[in-house]
Order: C-alpha cells, then sequence, then structure tokens
C-alpha cells in the first residue's frame, strides 16, 4: 500500500505530479483506492502485484514449487 505523499518521496517527485500518475495508474485499472478506517490520505494499492509476489513467494518457499491452498 502507498499513499501519495510516500510514492512521491521514493521517487523523487512533486506530490502534484505524482498524483497526476496516481490517478492515471487508477484510471488504467492498476492501481485500487482503499479506505482503511477514518485516514486523511488517499492509500493505493495494486492487488496484481501483490498476488504475483505472493506466487513467486510460495514457489520458491518449497522444493517441490506447490504451495497452493489445498482443500
Amino acid at each position: 500500500m502507498i499513499t501519495v505523499e510516500s510514492a512521491a518521496g521514493l521517487i523523487g517527485r512533486s506530490q502534484m505530479r505524482t498524483g497526476e500518475a496516481v490517478n492515471r495508474l487508477e484510471a488504467a485499472g492498476i492501481l485500487r483506492q482503499r479506505n482503511i478506517g477514518r485516514q486523511r490520505y488517499r492509500v493505493f494499492e495494486a492487488s496484481d502485484v501483490i498476488d504475483l509476489f505472493t506466487g513467486l513467494e510460495r514457489a520458491l518457499a518449497s522444493p517441490t514449487r506447490n504451495t497452493a491452498w489445498r482443500r
């Protein structure tokens, strides 16, 4: 999860320009705004990216490369 403010600090750009970029990423469906309590700042996540990293971690954690949930 990331805010416009934290993203601006990470990439060394102004909050205005970073906000514009975040809005474009949200419009493209790459980022999704999350509501967390009564927070003042908009918080975003890239759930597809999180899912990819989770899959990679599971594959690397198992010698059989299969740690998928089983029922």
